[in-house]
């Protein structure tokens, strides 16, 4: 392996540019994240990033279809929170947080597809 001369932790030096204050104020927020719907505050109000992607037709109609669907089999004690694109897509990155599949050498999206699903489909 060939050194670098930067030692273990190269960035050690960088002090963090947020002051004392705004740290706790961002630790507030997440952990009163429960508190929004107390506070009125718009869920979509809560997310610090915002993420462009492209999509293929046929992705943004699954989606669009996906939504009417829970939009239609919800009564109207389940209608709590508006359900969205955006929700759907952050719910699904949050389900594939927690699966583990092969990522040693993946060429392309259509051999990363086949990986995830050989371990979310259950035959």
């Amino acid at each position: 392996m060939k050194k670098s001369g930067l030692g273990k932790d190269p960035l050690s030096w960088i002090s963090s540019t947020i002051k004392e204050e705004e740290e706790g104020k961002i630790k507030e927020i997440q952990e009163d994240k429960e508190k929004v719907e107390i506070k009125g505050i718009p869920k979509f109000k809560t997310f610090e990033i915002r993420l462009t992607t492209l999509l293929r037709e046929d992705q943004l109609e699954f989606l669009e279809k996906l939504i009417r669907d829970i939009h239609k089999n919800r009564s109207p004690q389940f209608r709590k929170e508006r359900i969205t694109k955006n929700t759907l897509i952050r719910v699904f990155i949050d389900a594939f947080q927690n699966v583990n599949f092969n990522i040693k050498d993946i060429p392309d999206e259509k051999e990363l597809l086949k990986r995830v699903l050989e371990k979310v489909v259950r035959d």
